[in-house]
């Protein structure tokens, strides 16, 4: 059975030294909290988004995808001769395939930046958490999911940190 353990911290200094040992301990982060954005150097987790690799496959495949499309309409569904033109002529199809594989990256890449920021969520359930509350005014907050057995371990260290508050939230 896991557990989450909140803590609120007034410091930045303490807030970010707290984020450091449970990234060095292995403790799971699960939210970070602050009234301004904070830089956290490296908490021992891949935060790199995804986003455009995502939005460069989606485009390139729609384009690909739309180049076949119009070749093989042009030549096998329904070819003619016009004016003694090949009927695959490149050069011609290469500028639609451009123009939508444009339009689809940037739907993907739109689409993977709401989901990787989870703006699809109208209710988040940190929001029933009375220390997100001030985490937006005047206090740091860090979320840590731990095993039950390694709690008071890990309120502990939060307090050795400069934690002013911490609790035990279990399910």
């Amino acid at each position: 059975m896991s557990a989450l353990v909140l803590a609120q911290f007034t410091r930045e200094a303490a807030f970010r030294d707290a984020v450091t040992r449970a990234g060095a301990d292995g403790t799971q982060i699960v939210g970070l909290w602050s009234p301004y954005p904070v830089e956290i150097d490296d908490i021992g987790a891949d935060t790199a988004a995804p986003i455009a690799w995502i939005a460069s496959a989606a485009g390139l495949g729609a384009a690909l995808v739309f180049y076949v499309f119009i070749w093989w309409t042009a030549t096998q569904a329904y070819p003619l001769n016009s004016g003694g033109r090949p009927l695959h002529s490149w050069q011609v199809f290469l500028i639609a395939p451009i123009e939508f594989g444009a339009l689809a990256a940037a739907v993907a890449g739109m689409i993977a930046f709401m989901m990787r920021a989870r703006l699809t969520r109208l209710h988040d359930a940190a929001f029933d958490l009375a220390e997100i509350e001030t985490a937006s005014s005047e206090h740091f907050v860090i979320a840590l999911a731990c095993e039950a057995d390694r709690t008071s371990a890990t309120i502990a260290a939060l307090a050795e940190a400069g934690a002013i508050h911490t609790r035990l939230v279990t399910s």
